[in-house]
């Protein structure tokens, strides 16, 4: 892409800000946890004023949370800007932001789960770069989450070869296995996606994601497969996936049958047999099992960067090469 805007990479002494788009914490003192961390990292922070409110499962109103965005965006002093958690809501204020104002100040922006609404609405609007990874409150929660924030945000050198997380114990190990083989093949293109449900929210909007020719990556959380089905269908009839360069699929957290009242086998098929089903025969490489998205290893992803997957039956390798900094 061209026409790519990267944001600066951090170093100690900067200034970052930390805002909430979408639902609030529950317990205020996590905030005094993140930021004890991000001392640790020689960082300054700075909180949007809005950030504790509440309404409902939404942390304020739109308003607070559209000018928490924009105040902490303006500031020339910070130099990222982290959400506080997922949830609900950031898609309300996607007809609302300036996306202008953010484009004239490239910053580093991540987050996940609902932020997945404000990462593809940056990026398409903007071309900025903008990161797939841990919320301010969860880059800590393992080292393997830790290793590939700090690479993304602090070097500004490719994230390279994404490599699997060391298992706890190797006797007992976590499904799926970090690289399932839903089709082979070899796809190369900028990375785009994030979570399926805010992919699918943005549907017929003018936010709807763009995929053709790209790497897509999706994951999910606590839904049945046959959610997760439905989700996948209604991408398919809208052309989203059949263009894609490849297809990255995480772990999909707490999404094995189940997990609703419809434990019918014939309506909760697994998960790896959605998959199988849906995307199997379109004929570019597709890997499950990857480790972004709820769980507690994640590596980071920039929207934006060229990446290269090649998958076959004997080897797995998902390769980020192109820097998200400068």
């Amino acid at each position: 892409m061209n026409n790519l805007i990267k944001p600066r990479a951090l170093k100690k002494g900067d200034l970052v800000g930390i805002i909430a788009p979408s639902s609030p914490l529950a317990e205020e003192s996590h905030v005094e946890f993140t930021v004890s961390w991000l001392d640790k990292l020689g960082l300054k922070v700075k909180l949007g004023k809005n950030v504790f409110c509440q309404r409902g499962d939404h942390a304020g109103t739109e308003q607070e949370r559209l000018d928490d965005l924009h105040q902490i965006w303006s500031d020339p002093q910070v130099a990222a800007v982290f959400s506080l958690r997922g949830g609900n809501s950031s898609a309300g204020l996607l007809p609302h932001i300036d996306f202008e104002m953010l484009k004239r100040h490239p910053k580093i922006f991540m987050g996940f789960s609902d932020i997945t609404a404000l990462l593809i609405a940056i990026h398409q609007r903007t071309d900025m770069v903008v990161f797939h990874g841990p919320t301010a409150g969860l880059f800590f929660e393992s080292a393997y989450t830790f290793h590939y924030f700090k690479k993304a945000v602090f070097k500004r050198e490719p994230l390279g070869l994404i490599v699997d997380p060391i298992p706890a114990n190797i006797w007992q190990p976590q499904y799926p296995p970090t690289r399932v083989v839903i089709s082979e093949g070899f796809g190369k293109g900028p990375l785009t996606g994030g979570s399926l449900t805010l992919i699918r929210q943005l549907m017929g909007t003018p936010f709807e994601i763009q995929t053709e020719g790209k790497i897509l990556f999706i994951e999910e959380v606590g839904e049945d497969p046959h959610c997760v089905d439905r989700m996948l269908t209604q991408l398919l009839l809208a052309g989203k996936l059949q263009k894609a360069a490849g297809i990255l699929v995480g772990e999909c957290v707490d999404c094995r049958p189940g997990s609703s009242r419809r434990r019918r086998f014939n309506i909760n098929q697994s998960l790896e047999t959605v998959l199988r089903d849906r995307l199997g025969k379109l004929g570019i490489p597709i890997v499950f099992g990857l480790r972004f998205g709820h769980g507690s290893e994640k590596f980071t992803l920039p929207l934006g960067v060229m990446a290269t997957l090649e998958c076959s039956h004997k080897d797995v390798r998902f390769r980020i090469d192109e820097g998200a900094t400068l």
